[in-house]
């Protein structure tokens, strides 16, 4: 099944390219074309993205014959390049230096200079092409690691096969990769008639959004999403990675109580995705996962030094396949791992409602213990044991199989003109980071919700007599099974994740110059992590075909949220090993979340698109 999708993806483009001749004589096709240019600027990095991109988005209408009322074929081509790894001595080839660690006690510790009580580094496993993993940070008495940030086929350390291991081109022209990036998408659609309803299909690759929250998903989670390209902040539109799927409609309108009523069901036949998290050296690195997962796999394959282990004033040296990420399990394809899902839409009084239901793997990596390590219950004596070592931070990533059972609304209230919309969600299968266990995780369900409110205001005081939108939305998540306590010296175990959590987010919006002129505002905080971004941008469209933005993304706020302290635990082992992982690294990052492990990353930028 290796290249299943190489050849399934060349029979369709096979197949498209035969259609024409089923088109209508008087039907043309139809291309819409953009180019646009994005510029970014960050703060200590200088130029942090350069990006050519062109699309082309193409219809055709096809004969239906006399099975289908309509039918049409649709492709999306995307292609872009990335020059910021060619020009940025930060990033691509030459990326990295020399690291040294920040000691507890004060001073610094070089790596591979650390006490190395199991054995040393692999050969080649030296000081160069390396950056401490948040580096722009205090190592807030917690651990601190160091990851290689070359590329990979110009540095292999750490990169994980099949999962994060892009090498340079790849970074730069992420759409042309083994799965055919740069057809975004491929699908047909055709409708047909069933008495007074209507059966639509759609097959294809393809994006399907459930759900009606932005920025945050809650309901949207058919498709992964690619959030090496920009984080969190661009378009949702943009960022899904499309899979080839099939979509059925069967839509009934009108019926009983129903002002609107339809039924869906979708099939994913192509093979699991993950969100996209970039890996270490890449631009955008969201939570830090990429790089923390290349520095933790490069300690697994290679040795590392880490900085702060166990409370100790200085760094430890770790030799090869005692601590780290082994591999990811990516999950091949079969039946059984594929994604099946469907939902009940309509309308009744004025209220629009769906429910749905989803079986899927989850698109967010997983560190899970209970790895055959080379262990050590005896200090620094030399005798190493290869065993399944309880507690010990010896991981595989992981995407477990998920249920995810929720429903949304959405309403006008009349008197106030306001449209308020709210959706949730309850997924079963669920892992979390868990340092109370042997293997370090723990299964939960979860509850994840979101409440949404927009409304146009008039503003004259603002110097416009346009209406400005208000659209506001509160995120929040809670974690059915979580469990937490506290130790004997007042340090944590548990999970580490939050038990509730909550987002919330707020977008002004408004139109000068005959709606040519728009300036926006958006604001996010993180309540618990108490991080906070906000981005003003203004956007000119002086004609149809030009757009041009310009504005700033600035993060400020809390950015070191201790889970732990570092004295609670000693390695492998009794209980007190249950926090071999501390504050600061790498649990402190995901009480951090994705607004405070961004803290450093406030950029400028400048956009220009030209469609046509």
């Amino acid at each position: 099944m290796r290249y299943w999708l190489r050849y399934a993806t060349a029979g369709f483009l096979v197949l498209a390219a035969a259609m024409p001749a089923m088109a209508d004589d008087g039907d043309g096709w139809t291309i819409k074309n953009k180019v646009d240019e994005e510029v970014r600027f960050r703060d200590n990095v200088g130029l942090s993205k350069m990006r050519t991109l062109g699309q082309s988005d193409i219809d055709k209408k096809l004969n239906g014959g006399e099975t289908f009322s309509s039918l049409k074929l649709h492709t999306t081509l995307r292609a872009s390049y990335d020059k910021t790894y060619d020009v940025n001595p930060k990033f691509g080839a030459n990326a990295g230096g020399s690291v040294a660690f920040k000691n507890n006690s004060g001073g610094y510790t070089t790596w591979g200079s650390a006490a190395a009580p199991w054995g040393g580094l692999a050969n080649g496993n030296n000081n160069q092409g390396m950056a401490l993993v948040d580096g722009w940070r205090e190592p807030d008495g917690g651990l601190a690691f160091a990851t290689p940030v070359r590329p990979c086929d110009v540095d292999s350390r750490g990169c994980i096969k099949g999962y994060m291991d892009s090498t340079k081109n790849e970074l730069a022209a992420p759409e042309f990769n083994d799965r055919l990036d740069f057809i975004r998408e491929l699908y047909v659609d055709g409708e047909v008639p069933v008495g007074n309803n209507t059966l639509a299909l759609r097959f294809g690759r393809q994006q399907l959004v459930w759900g009606r929250s932005d920025l945050f998903r809650v309901l949207d989670v058919i498709n992964p999403v690619d959030y090496s390209r920009n984080s969190i902040y661009d378009e949702l539109s943009d960022t899904r990675i499309p899979m080839g799927m099939l979509r059925a409609d069967y839509r009934m309108g009108a019926r009983g109580p129903f002002d609107d009523i339809n039924f869906q069901s979708v099939w994913v036949w192509e093979k699991f995705r993950p969100n996209n998290l970039g890996q270490g050296g890449s631009t955008n690195n969201p939570g830090g996962a990429g790089a923390m997962f290349r520095a933790m796999n490069n300690c697994w394959e290679n040795g590392c030094t880490v900085g702060n282990y166990n409370g100790q004033a200085s760094a430890l040296t770790f030799a090869p396949h005692m601590i780290g990420i082994r591999r990811a399990e990516m999950p091949e394809w079969n039946l059984g791992n594929t994604t099946i899902g469907g939902k009940i839409e309509g309308e009744l009084k004025g209220v629009g409602f769906s429910l749905n239901a989803l079986h899927t793997r989850s698109q967010m990596p997983v560190l899970k213990g209970g790895v055959l390590s080379v262990g050590n219950r005896n200090g620094n004596s030399a005798s190493n044991n290869e065993a399944v070592w309880p507690y010990a931070p010896a991981f595989d990533i992981i995407f477990p199989r998920i249920s995810v059972f929720g429903g949304s609304a959405d309403f006008t209230a009349a008197p106030i003109d306001t449209a308020f919309r709210v959706e949730s969600t309850y997924t079963t299968g669920e892992m979390f980071a868990d340092n109370s266990t042997p293997d370090l995780v723990s299964k939960s369900d979860v509850i994840r919700y979101v409440f949404g409110a927009d409304r146009n205001t008039f503003m004259p005081f603002l110097g416009t007599n346009n209406a400005f939108l208000i659209s506001g939305q509160l995120f929040g998540q809670h974690i059915v099974n979580h469990h937490l306590e506290r130790t004997a010296t007042g340090g944590l175990m548990g999970m580490v994740d939050w038990e509730d959590s909550w987002i919330g987010t707020m977008m002004i919006k408004g139109w000068y110059a005959g709606q040519t002129i728009s300036p926006q505002i958006v604001f996010a905080h993180d309540f618990k992590a108490e991080s906070n971004v906000i981005e003003p941008s203004v956007e000119w469209i002086p004609a149809a075909m030009w757009r041009f933005r310009l504005g700033s993304n600035i993060k400020f706020g809390q950015y070191h949220q201790a889970f732990s302290t570092n004295a609670d635990g000693t390695p492998w082992g009794s209980a007190p090993a249950r926090n071999v992982w501390q504050s600061g690294q790498p649990y402190g990052n995901l009480r951090n979340g994705l607004l405070g492990e961004g803290h450093a990353e406030t950029e400028v930028f400048a956009n220009a698109t030209l469609r046509f």
